[in-house]
């Protein structure tokens, strides 16, 4: 019988088990030194919420919700959204997604924004099913 899978924001102890995932996004992306860098300038800012999907103490799943605040409205921006491979169509991505909207709605977010690659066509019917629509364009600088 599988375990229940529940949603937690991201704590020091996980970082060993998001270097594994974030490989699974973009393989050799990270260190677990910039990770821990990282999480360290973000972990108390309130406008950052690291969510991770666990499924038996181990992480199947993450995304992470940024609060930013226009001169006409908050919104936020969902970043790095990872779920296992192995995890997925099982309700990992729509439980993150969950939680994520809360903390948009307990930050009176107007709406969500998030970018995903061109190819990851999969992802984006995910994302349609979550609520997100594809009315805009989005661009990128890369900067390194």
């Amino acid at each position: 019988m599988r375990e229940k899978i529940h949603v937690e924001k991201m704590t020091a102890k996980d970082i060993q088990q998001m270097e594994y995932l974030y490989e699974e996004l973009i393989p050799g992306c990270c260190s677990k030194e910039i990770l821990e860098k990282n999480y360290e300038i973000v972990k108390d800012k309130k406008n950052y919420y690291i969510a991770v999907a666990k499924e038996g103490g181990k992480i199947v799943g993450s995304a992470m919700g940024i609060i930013n605040i226009a001169l006409d409205a908050p919104f936020m921006v969902i970043e790095n959204v990872i779920v296992k491979s192995d995890c997925r169509k099982k309700g990992v991505g729509r439980k993150l997604f969950e939680r994520l909207d809360k903390f948009a709605e307990e930050n009176e977010c107007e709406y969500s924004i998030l970018v995903s690659s061109g190819f990851r066509k999969e992802a984006h019917k995910f994302y349609e099913r979550m609520g997100y629509i594809d009315d805009v364009k989005g661009f990128r600088k890369v900067y390194k």
